[in-house]
């Protein structure tokens, strides 16, 4: 067994090896090189990145691969992450057998009684096996250390294998989500958002002040009204959509609008992180909006066709100068004094290539499309203050609506009462408490939130 003279570094930048006189290699590279001679490679990791996994094996070449062995196994960060964990190894599985490889184990390491942390990678070159000890995640982005181990080394072989006799095949059924901890059950969660909404469709060619605004609008309920504006719904600014022929589809939803439709936040508990609700609940409110998301996803695409195509943009132009035309001439039949806005001509051209250059990006159009955003709850219980805050939020939010209602502030709010009880009179970190102690005894499963 020899050990390599130089260490293997990772973002060496972070403390300026590059400028002292330290024997270094950086690390990614090494393990890749090794890897392009390699019939075997075993990736023990406490985390992981499913690209960087599937890229280190890639290095094998493609004429090597179907008699290359791939062993992987990687660490369970919580009971709650078992659906994402075992998606996630699957996919790296799926997607190495998919680039050539045959032999190929995936498995992951529970997390009872304890997270494995390890970090190890074996490569065997025929019959010559290197290895690298240290710090790094296969995919971490943080400076990492490992030193480089070449030859047989038994002890280490046969921790390797134990590791991958005790850890569980991602091609096994997934094993049932048993929610224990307060940890768990919230990384059982989604956050919820509601993204704003833009003004995409308007501009203005005139500075209204409210005074304006209110003359206008008492002028316009006895006139015919001004060409390419809605002022009921997007104020006196010139109408994209209207000089389209687009005036049918409707306006992107305010956040009142979309609480109203949806009823999420019944299905919610308001926390510094956002609006946390359980994957149930989630699943619900997904399928509830996939449909209105598919509408608006395909009326901006129609208007990004119509702006876009030949005569679009020249029907637009001739559009808002007939609107300011009709405007201006309605101010000043009324004697209604409004500045327009400097540079106007300008800003307008800017405004038209600022929406024809969004409207046809397809990613841009599906996020101006979102009706809600929905994400996993982030891990955050590596640090204290983060969870001490976000917990605060969470329980006072909860305490003070179970505490104004008999059942009547939604859903996941019943849920907490029919599960511990009235809980009008407690304090936050008693229902902490006592939803601690419950789960530690009862568990937490699916069918205990409330339909």
């Amino acid at each position: 067994m020899n050990v390599d003279e130089a260490i293997y570094v990772h973002r060496e930048d972070l403390i300026g090896l590059a400028d002292r006189e330290i024997n270094f290699v950086e690390l990614v590279e090494a393990i890749h090189e090794d890897a392009r001679g390699a019939t075997e490679i075993s990736i023990l990791g406490g985390y992981y990145a499913v690209e960087a996994l599937v890229n280190v094996c890639r290095k094998v070449p493609r004429s090597a691969r179907r008699d290359c062995t791939l062993r992987i196994a990687v660490g369970l960060e919580a009971t709650a992450l078992i659906p994402r964990t075992w998606g996630d190894m699957r996919e790296v599985e799926n997607r190495l057998r998919g680039v050539g490889f045959r032999d190929v184990t995936v498995k992951v390491v529970m997390n009872s009684p304890v997270h494995f942390h390890t970090k190890l990678f074996r490569i065997l070159r025929r019959t010559h096996p290197v290895w690298y000890v240290g710090s790094a995640n296969p995919g971490s982005k943080r400076h990492e250390m490992m030193v480089r181990l070449s030859g047989r080394h038994e002890a280490l072989m046969a921790y390797m294998d134990a590791v991958f006799d005790e850890a569980r095949s991602v091609a096994d059924p997934q094993p049932a989500v048993d929610i224990r901890t307060l940890r768990d059950f919230f990384l059982a969660g989604e956050l919820c958002h509601k993204p704003p909404t833009p003004r995409l469709f308007t501009f203005d060619a005139f500075r209204f002040t409210p005074d304006n605004r209110e003359k206008i609008g008492a002028v316009l309920a006895g006139e015919a009204g001004v060409e390419h504006a809605r002022p009921r719904t997007e104020g006196f600014g010139f109408s994209l959509r209207s000089a389209l022929g687009l005036d049918d589809l409707p306006v992107l939803e305010g956040e009142e609008a979309v609480a109203q439709r949806t009823q999420y936040r019944r299905s919610s508990i308001d926390t510094v992180l956002g609006l946390w609700m359980p994957r149930k609940y989630a699943r619900e409110l997904r399928l509830r909006i996939a449909d209105d998301e598919g509408e608006r996803l395909r009326k901006l695409t129609e208007i990004a066709e119509e702006l876009n195509a030949g005569p679009g943009q020249e029907r637009v132009r001739a559009a808002f100068d007939a609107h300011v035309t009709s405007l201006q001439g309605l101010l000043d039949r009324h004697g209604i004094e409004v500045q327009p806005v400097p540079n106007r001509a300008e800003l307008f051209e800017r405004f038209l290539r600022s929406r024809s250059t969004t409207l046809s990006d397809e990613d841009a159009r599906k996020r101006l499309a979102r009706t809600l955003t929905l994400v996993d709850m982030p891990d955050i219980w590596e640090d204290e203050h983060a969870v001490r805050d976000f917990e605060t939020s969470f329980f006072e939010d909860l305490t003070y609506r179970a505490s104004i209602t008999t059942g009547g502030t939604g859903r996941i709010i019943r849920s907490f009462i029919e599960r511990l009880g009235f809980l009008g009179a407690h304090a936050p970190a008693e229902v902490r408490l006592e939803l601690e102690e419950s789960l530690a005894e009862a568990g937490w499963r699916e069918p205990d939130w409330i339909p």
